[in-house]
Parts: C-alpha cells; structure tokens; sequence
C-alpha cells in the first residue's frame, strides 16, 4: 500500500513538472546579423544536458521552469570563430523564442600583438615622426629647386652669349621668302587634289556612303590635312556632309552612291586628274 502511495506521488510530481515546461527556440545569427548557415553546436545545461547540431540556423530545446544557460560555437578550420553564451530564466509554460547573436572570438596570438603594437613607442610617437619625415621632403624639395633653376641660369646665360657673338653673321630673315614657300605647298597641295578626289569618293561609297575621316586616311596614303582639304572640297560641292562626332569626323555621303549624278562627277575627277 505504501509503495503505491508513493508511485502515485512521484508520478504527481512529474506530472506538475512537465505542465510547467516550456519550449525555447529560435534563429542563430552571425556578428553582422546574418543567418548562420554553417555547423553550430549549441547546448543548454539542464539536467540532464541537451545538446544539439544546428546546420540551418535554427535550434529548440526542452526546458522546465528554472535559470539556464545556453552556449554556442562555430569553428572553421578547426579554430573557434563566433560563439555566444547567453542566460535565460523558464517562469512559465508555454512555447518561447529566443535569438542568438554570435560574437566574433579573437585569438590568445592576435590579442597578443594587439598588445604589443599599441605598446611600441614608435606607434605612440608616429605624428612626430611623421612630421619630421613631411619637413626633409620640403627642405629636399627647396634644395633641388634652387639646383635646377641656377643651371637654366646658366644655360639662358651661355645661349645669350653665343647669340650676341653670332648677331653680326646672321643675315636678317626676309618675311616675302616665308610667303613664297606658303603659297608654293599650298599650290602643291591644290594640285594633288583633284587626283586623289575620285580615290575619295570610292572609299566612301565601298564603304555604304558612310565612313570616318580617319579610315579614308588608312586607305588613301596621304597627310592629315590633305585629306581635311579634299573632305573640303567634296562639301563645297554638295556631295558629303562632314559630322563632329567625339575626336573625329564622320563623312556622310549625301546623294545616292549608285546614282548617275554621283557617276558624273567621277568622270569629272578623273578628267581633272
């Protein structure tokens, strides 16, 4: 008789202690709030100890009414990096939740260094020293400047010297000679253009009667301001229309390629040629 009494006492007892228990879970977060996806162990000391592996970010744990203290830790290559311990008191049954923010661990090597380097006085003295490197540079700077403006000195000195030595050999220039060579290159130039024009005209239709002053150039094997010219004429003729795109010039044909008008005025060019 008195054993059942007490059969039926402790299954009492157990039976208040599990009303009052309660389930606390929920998400498991890195230092930047970021939702653990990795291997976490996480452990809760209760009687008996429950423990468990979060691969998910998520963990829940069975608890009665009472204080715990829940642990957690995520290792990556073999070395603990985040973990978190965090205290949590059951008043009440129920279903609960409970995040977790891990914290970054720093190691016993690092923490070391840390140390030692704040110590160092060459740290703790670095304005000085950054200082005094900042006034060399200048002073290196003056110095050096001083040194190149006396040889150009004496180098406008000497070429002055040399000028008044030679004044009286040198005969003065005659502004009309300068004139001359002018219009002889322009004639030169004038001349070569009605023989390369047709050229002109056959780089622009092969390529669709729309092409750049710069390809014309790679195919017509003459100066930058020859071709300028040539372009020139064709637009005073109304056969291209010349366009400011970027660094270069587009050239637009403006009438039909294939049409006799355009045919005319290459017989012209050759003619002219």
């Amino acid at each position: 008789m008195k054993k059942r009494i007490l059969i039926l006492l402790l299954v009492f007892l157990v039976s208040i202690n599990v009303c009052q228990a309660a389930i606390i879970k929920g998400e498991i977060y890195d230092p930047d709030l970021n939702k653990m996806t990795g291997r976490v162990e996480i452990w809760v000391d209760s009687y008996p100890r429950q423990y468990m592996v979060s691969t998910d970010g998520t963990y829940s744990f069975f608890l009665l009414v009472g204080e715990y203290t829940i642990n957690a830790k995520y290792e990556e290559r073999g070395r603990v990096k985040y973990e978190a311990e965090e205290k949590i008191v059951i008043r009440d049954q129920g279903e609960f939740i409970y995040d977790i923010v891990m914290h970054s661990v720093v190691d016993e090597e690092e923490s070391m260094f840390n140390e030692t380097t704040t110590k160092t006085p060459l740290f703790e003295n670095r304005g000085i020293l950054l200082f005094i490197i900042i006034g060399f540079v200048f002073l290196v700077s003056i110095v050096l400047v001083v040194i190149v403006l006396n040889k150009r000195k004496k180098k406008q000195e000497d070429v002055i010297n040399l000028d008044t030595t030679k004044v009286d050999n040198v005969e003065p220039e005659n502004p009309k000679d300068d004139q001359r060579k002018d219009d002889e290159i322009k004639r030169e130039i004038e001349k070569e253009i009605p023989e390369n024009l047709d050229g002109v005209l056959k780089v622009i239709k092969q390529s669709g009667g729309r092409t750049t002053q710069k390809d014309i150039r790679k195919k017509i094997p003459l100066s930058e301001a020859k071709i300028s010219l040539m372009i020139t004429e064709l637009e005073h003729k109304g056969i291209v229309e010349r366009i400011k795109k970027g660094r270069g010039n587009i050239i637009i044909m403006k009438k039909d390629p294939g049409s006799d008008e355009i045919k005319n005025i290459e017989e012209d060019f050759k003619q002219q040629g």
